[in-house]
């Protein structure tokens, strides 16, 4: 709707004032809408336990919180790294 069509129609309220996103913010595949990525976090918690490439199983700012899910863990293929990537801990 452009700009003559909007004031001669101001009860007619757009998508964007609606709350609605545009098609193209929503993943076609999965149907879900788009979401901005999230902020990276100080510490990761990787698995290393298919040979592959590691899986981030978690991300957080608290090492403590990060040491402590990984020793609440049966399995010993885990590594804590920090943003740089730098290894700080294995399990």
């Amino acid at each position: 709707m452009n700009a003559s069509e909007r004031s001669a129609h101001p009860h007619v309220m757009t998508g964007a004032q609606t709350g609605e996103m545009s098609r193209a913010f929503v993943k076609e595949d999965e149907g879900e809408r788009w979401s901005p990525p999230t902020a990276p976090r100080a510490y990761r918690i990787l698995w290393n336990g298919y040979g592959t490439e590691p899986e981030v199983m978690k991300e957080t700012d608290d090492l403590l919180e990060a040491l402590q899910w990984m020793g609440s863990r049966d399995r010993r293929e885990f590594e804590i790294r920090d943003l740089r990537g730098v290894l700080l801990a294995t399990g």
